[in-house]
């Protein structure tokens, strides 16, 4: 008998002692006919994170198999995430991802999402929608996810969340190995793990939610600084460009306009607040030849969009400016 896992699953956490048995109850309640491991790497947590997950380890130890550091990586500026930590030690053909403060609430996603490839070899992953939930005022906001499948719409539009997804493992190592050179300055992991899967196989989108999304109250993707957040957004735009032209993907016309024109109502009224004269300088350019675009943008944005009310905008919302 085949006691191998079928599913890895990914669990990254640091100072998540408040909402880590969550997490782990998740994977634990998940009802399969197959057997799945769960890897989690611990980052040196100060606030018993590390213990909650040895005794999680202690009661299920042929499933779940922890990694604790005894110094901080991220504060010693080395490379993070579980593409570092727990991926290569992966052992299953596919591989799902959840990080310590998100949880799953479907007992039958891992199996829902499992039957659908084993029955679609052409799709490389699949996703959900999930709950948003927002720590600050305890209370959830909305659902988010949505079918942008496919390379032209996930290059417009990220609406993958990363604790629904579920990829084949063969695909990722080809991806690993792929674009190791240029992922070395990319603020995040996982859309550009995406965009390589939309290009190397197909992508479905299960129109169920199947899991909680935690939004604290800083990080990466959800800061309140404006530099921060000015400087993600920036990457996010960069990663594509890099990917497209690491795996000579090329774009028609219409598609590249759409792709430019949500680039930049992203970008540029905080290139305005923050005078990055190269990107005002580069949407000048685009609107230059694109002038229905620029009325599209004035229409959504340029109505309130002078410096003073930008920054009284973003200043009400908690940003430091």
């Amino acid at each position: 008998m085949n006691n191998l896992p079928l599913v890895s699953i990914s669990c990254i956490t640091y100072n998540h002692a408040s909402y880590i048995k969550e997490c782990i109850d998740g994977f634990l309640m998940q009802k399969t006919n197959f057997n799945f491991e769960v890897l989690i790497h611990d980052d040196h947590s100060t606030d018993g994170t590390e213990e909650i997950i040895k005794e999680y380890a202690k009661q299920y130890p042929d499933i779940i198999k922890p990694l604790f550091e005894k110094e901080n990586q991220y504060s010693l500026g080395k490379p993070i995430g579980s593409a570092v930590w727990n991926l290569p030690r992966a052992r299953g053909e596919y591989i799902a991802i959840c990080e310590g403060d998100d949880y799953w609430i479907d007992p039958y996603k891992l199996q829902k999402q499992v039957d659908f490839l084993e029955s679609h070899p052409d799709y490389g992953m699949c996703y959900t929608k999930v709950k948003r939930f927002v720590q600050k005022s305890n209370q959830f906001i909305d659902e988010w996810g949505g079918p942008n499948e496919k390379l032209e719409d996930l290059l417009e539009r990220n609406t993958v969340p990363t604790l629904t997804a579920i990829i084949r493992s063969d695909i990722y190592s080809s991806y690993s190995k792929e674009l190791k050179k240029e992922n070395k300055n990319w603020l995040m992991g996982d859309y550009p793990i995406w965009l390589y899967f939309s290009i190397k196989s197909k992508i479905h989108y299960l129109d169920e939610i199947t899991g909680v999304y935690r939004i604290c109250n800083e990080s990466a993707s959800h800061s309140k600084s404006l530099i921060k957040t000015y400087t993600f957004r920036c990457n996010f735009f960069q990663i594509k460009d890099q990917i497209m032209k690491k795996l000579k993907v090329t774009l028609n016309e219409p598609e590249y306009n759409r792709i430019m024109k949500a680039k930049y109502f992203e970008l540029l009224p905080l290139a305005l607040i923050l005078n990055d004269t190269k990107c005002i300088d580069s949407a000048k350019k685009f609107y230059s030849k694109n002038p229905k675009g620029f009325r599209e943008f004035m229409i959504l944005n340029l109505s309130y969009l002078t410096k003073i009310l930008l920054k009284i905008k973003y200043i009400l919302k908690g940003y430091k400016i």
